[in-house]
């Protein structure tokens, strides 16, 4: 009856937190660990449920310690979100590269439920950690996997440079080969197997409707590792991809590199976040058959 209450007080609650928390330094050692406990009072308050939040307008359970990732209503690339949405068909199969904590595994799992898969892949353990709890507490083993590898041109081992404190909030900044420059000499290392989407596909006799990718500059690699597979399905596939520019290696660094690269593979990017030059700007692209 208590945990009820508190429930149905949690908004109440949460607005007093706030309040206080704006009269305090938000970094300081006190805010931190009345943080802490409120975030422990919550998760005892939902019985071990999680708590409720919205993202893009779809509601699902969180950890309360995930606070900090998922805000309670929040939008994440709404322009993208919104194109996905009205397209994901129930019974998709979408693979989602660079996954993260979840952002699209998540609504990817809602817009092709109650038949649809999703096949995520996150390298780095710490996100990765976080979005097998979502997926625990929103009740889709069934349909999301997680892989715990990264994707390339070509299959092998390679160094994953991560954040050595990941509640800095940059963990979707972890990069191969080398430490994005936002993390200077403030991250660590660990070697995670490299696979490609064709022999993932090959291997799993998977037939994708949709590919997600978001990978810090290894986006070409990535699609170059998909050859096959994009050649076999063209315009069946949905390619969605973030584009980055200013982190692609040599020598695919240039606009006239990545347009060779895309041209290759018979594809051609339409900007889904204003872009004015998908090449050139950093950005999410939606990439169609020549």
């Amino acid at each position: 009856m208590i945990a009820v209450l508190t429930r149905k007080r949690r908004p109440e609650i949460h607005r007093v937190v706030h309040k206080t928390a704006d009269l305090i330094d938000r970094g300081s050692p006190l805010v931190r660990g009345l943080r802490r406990v409120y975030e422990s009072f919550e998760g005892w308050s939902a019985l071990g449920k999680g708590v409720t939040f919205r993202i893009n307008g779809l509601e699902f359970r969180r950890d309360p310690h995930c606070r900090n990732r998922f805000p309670d209503n929040f939008a994440y690339e709404a322009e993208v979100a919104a194109f996905l949405s009205k397209r994901v068909k129930p019974g998709n199969l979408c693979l989602d590269v660079g996954a993260n904590v979840g952002y699209y595994a998540l609504q990817l799992a809602r817009w092709s439920g109650p038949c649809g898969r999703v096949a995520a892949f996150e390298p780095n353990p710490g996100p990765r950690a976080v979005l097998e709890r979502l997926i625990t507490l929103n009740h889709l083993e069934s349909r999301v996997s997680v892989l715990p590898v990264a994707v390339g041109a070509r299959p092998g081992k390679a160094t994953l440079y991560i954040p050595q404190d990941e509640r800095c909030g940059l963990d979707g900044i972890s990069r191969l080969g080398e430490p994005a420059k936002e993390l200077g000499s403030a991250s660590s290392t660990v070697e995670v197997e490299v696979i490609t989407l064709d022999d993932y596909c090959t291997a799993s006799c998977s037939i994708p409707d949709w590919i997600l990718i978001d990978i810090e500059g290894f986006e070409l690699a990535a699609l170059s590792g998909a050859k096959k597979l994009i050649a076999e399905r063209k315009s069946q596939l949905g390619l969605v991809v973030e584009m980055h520019p200013d982190l692609w290696p040599e020598p695919s660094g240039s606009g006239a590199s990545a347009a060779s690269v895309l041209n290759q593979l018979g594809l051609r990017p339409e900007p889904l976040t204003g872009q004015k030059d998908p090449l050139a700007e950093r950005g999410v692209v939606n990439l169609v058959s020549l």
